[in-house]
């Protein structure tokens, strides 16, 4: 009996893990994907501001 006990005990532990691991990484997706956009963001910004300091220029 204890054993049984025991072994879903086991089972659900296991089971809370995986979904812990799961959980973490979409987060770690999600992070990801919010990095990348701030770069491509920054990158463009910064395309944008030297595109028109060298229209200055002229």
């Amino acid at each position: 009996m204890i054993s049984i006990l025991r072994t879903r005990a086991e089972e659900r532990f296991a089971a809370i893990e995986r979904t812990k691991k799961v959980t973490l990484s979409e987060r770690q997706e999600k992070e990801m994907k919010t990095s990348e956009n701030t770069a491509r963001l920054k990158a463009l910004r910064l395309a944008k501001e030297t595109q028109e300091r060298t229209k200055n220029k002229k």
